[in-house]
C-alpha cells in the first residue's frame, strides 16, 4: 500500500534548531501518509535538520534552501539569486515528489513548487497570492494569541490537513550511539546534574556569564554537577564562566561546546535539569523529557510544553542569580524528567 501513497517533501522556513524541534510531531505525522512512511525535507542549514533528525528513520533527504541568513551569519545566502532559484527548481523536479506541505505563508515556496511540477501543493494560505499558488486547502488563519507564534501555527497547519487531532509535545529522537557515549562521560558526575543553555542567536537574550558562574558555584558547592552546552561559538562562553568558579570545583562543570546537536542531546538526557537563555537547548532539553527553566528577558516566554517553566523579567539584567537558584530548587523537588521513547 505504501508504494500507492504520495512521494512527500516538506518546506520548513524557520531558521532555528528549536523550531524544527517544534515542527518534529508533525513531520512524523506527514511521513506516516507519506511512500515508505519517508519524506525529504527544504530547510535553512541554520537549524541543522540533517543533525537534529539524524536518529528519525523516516527522514529521506535534507534538501538545503539557504536565502538570506539571519543577520548574525554576516554571509550571502546560496540561494539569493533567480538563477540559484532556478537551480532549486530544478532540484524539485528531477526527484518528481506527487505533494508538498509547506511551514509558511511566503509565496515564494508555492511558486518553486508550481514550477516545479509537484502536483498537490498544501500551505499556511495567509494571502490570495500564496492560495493562487497552492491548491490543497484548508488554510489557516495567523495566530493572534500571546507569545510565540511558531508552533500554533505549525500545529494549526497539520491539524487543517487532517494529520494530527490536536497539539503534540515535540520529542526527540537520539542516535543510540551518542546516548551511550553521554552515560560514559557522565559517569562520574554527581546529581543533581544541572545543564545550562548558555548560547544564543541575540545578545539581548543572553543572561551573561557572570551570572551564569554564580549560579554554577552555588550548585556545585551544593554536591551537584553543571554541564555547559552550546556550539563552537560559545567556546569562549564557557571558557570565561568555568574561569570565574572557584578552582576547586572545576572539576565538576564539564564543558560541551562542540558542533554535534546529537552530542548535545545525549548529555541533556543524562541530565536532571537545564536552565538558561531563550535557545536550541533549552528546547531541546524538554524534547529529551529534561525539565528546563527558561530565562526570559527579551522575548516572550514559551508555552508548548509543560516540562519547559519560566522565569520572566523586563530584561535579562532584571532576572537575579538568587531569584533563578530559588525557583530552580524549588523546581527540582517536584520536577523530574520524563522517558522518551
Amino acid at each position: 500500500m505504501s508504494c500507492l501513497l504520495p512521494r512527500t517533501v516538506v518546506v520548513h522556513h524557520r531558521s532555528g534548531i528549536g523550531d524544527l524541534i517544534w515542527h518534529i510531531p508533525y513531520l512524523r505525522a506527514m511521513a506516516a501518509r507519506s511512500r515508505d512512511g519517508k519524506l525529504s525535507l527544504i530547510a535553512r542549514p541554520s537549524c541543522r535538520a540533517a543533525e537534529v533528525l539524524a536518529a528519525e528513520p523516516w527522514l529521506e533527504e535534507v534538501i538545503e534552501y539557504d536565502r538570506r541568513p539571519r543577520a548574525g551569519e554576516q554571509r550571502s545566502g546560496e540561494h539569493d539569486s533567480l538563477l540559484a532559484q532556478w537551480g532549486m527548481v530544478q532540484q524539485l523536479r528531477a526527484r518528481k515528489f506527487d505533494r508538498i506541505y509547506i511551514f509558511s505563508s511566503r509565496a515564494r515556496y508555492a511558486a518553486l513548487a508550481l514550477l516545479a511540477g509537484i502536483p498537490e501543493r498544501a500551505g499556511f494560505g495567509f494571502g490570495p497570492m500564496e492560495r493562487l499558488l497552492l491548491n490543497r486547502p484548508p488554510y489557516i488563519r495567523p495566530y493572534e494569541g500571546s507569545g510565540n507564534w511558531v508552533y500554533p501555527e505549525a500545529t494549526a497547519f497539520a491539524q487543517a490537513q487532517g494529520l494530527v487531532e490536536g497539539p503534540i509535545v515535540p520529542r526527540m529522537a537520539v542516535l543510540p550511539a551518542s546516548l551511550k557515549r553521554a552515560a560514559q562521560d557522565l559517569a562520574a558526575f554527581p546529581g543533581p546534574r544541572i545543564a545550562f543553555s548558555i548560547g544564543t542567536s541575540e545578545a539581548r537574550k543572553h543572561w551573561g556569564n557572570a551570572r551564569f558562574a554564580a549560579l554554577a558555584s552555588a550548585l556545585v558547592a551544593r554536591g551537584g554537577s553543571v554541564i555547559l552546552l552550546g556550539g563552537p561559538a560559545e567556546q569562549a562562553v564557557a571558557a570565561a564562566i568555568v574561569g570565574a568558579v572557584d578552582a576547586a570545583l572545576q572539576a565538576r562543570i564539564l564543558v560541551s561546546a562542540q558542533p554535534s546537536i546529537q552530542r548535545s542531546a545525549a548529555l541533556l538526557r543524562q541530565c536532571d535539569f537545564c536552565v538558561g537563555n531563550d535557545t536550541g537547548v533549552l528546547n531541546m532539553a524538554v524534547a529529551n523529557g529534561i525539565p528546563a527553566l527558561g530565562l526570559f528577558g527579551a522575548t516572550p516566554p514559551l508555552a508548548h510544553d509543560p516540562l519547559l517553566h519560566s522565569h520572566v523579567g523586563s530584561g535579562m539584567d532584571d532576572i537575579p542569580v538568587e531569584a533563578v537558584l530559588a525557583r530552580l530548587e524549588e523546581l527540582l523537588t517536584r520536577v523530574r524528567p520524563q522517558p522518551v521513547e
